[in-house]
């Protein structure tokens, strides 16, 4: 059992609301489009979770109200490691990162505890496969399986780990 993740998960806030910002040689990524795998707009970042123990950011919430694409309005949490920052376009890119996964991603609300069941609740919903359609290779569903177990003289990345 990981108490770790249950201390750290207490001691999360929005960013706004604390007395931190961004680092100077960080992006200031709230407002920006965020665009999933299919490089549809789902909405914008609307604000950042991160752990005041570690001041690492966690989670960014995206506020799916403005979206090209129909989705109802919400607030979900997407994991800070699945986000690729396009600087040159102020984007924040989710590559293999469906409209599925967004569905399947639980409502954040202020004040929302973050917890290991929750951190579950997020790993399910990105690991869902797109709805009537392939499974693309690098998506999030294809790196979190090792099937790779024989092969032992090349080695295979599953993933970044963005340590």
């Amino acid at each position: 059992m990981s108490s770790n993740n249950n201390t750290s998960a207490h001691s999360l806030q929005e960013l706004s609301e604390s007395d931190y910002e961004i680092v100077d040689n960080q992006p200031e990524i709230f407002g920006w489009d965020v665009k999933d795998t299919h490089n549809n707009k789902v909405g914008e970042v609307y604000e950042l979770l991160f752990s005041e123990e570690t001041r690492k950011v966690r989670y960014i919430i995206l506020d799916m109200e403005s979206n090209d694409i129909d989705l109802e309005e919400g607030r979900v949490l997407i994991p800070i490691e699945v986000a690729v920052f396009d600087l040159e376009n102020d984007n924040v890119k989710l590559p293999g990162v469906s409209v599925t996964n967004l569905l399947a991603l639980p409502l954040y609300e202020k004040g929302r505890v973050i917890n290991e069941d929750t951190d579950d609740e997020i790993r399910i919903a990105l690991a869902k496969a797109e709805k009537d359609a392939p499974i693309p290779p690098g998506s999030i569903h294809v790196t979190q399986n090792k099937f790779y177990g024989n092969k032992t003289e090349e080695g295979f990345i599953a993933g970044d780990d963005n340590a």
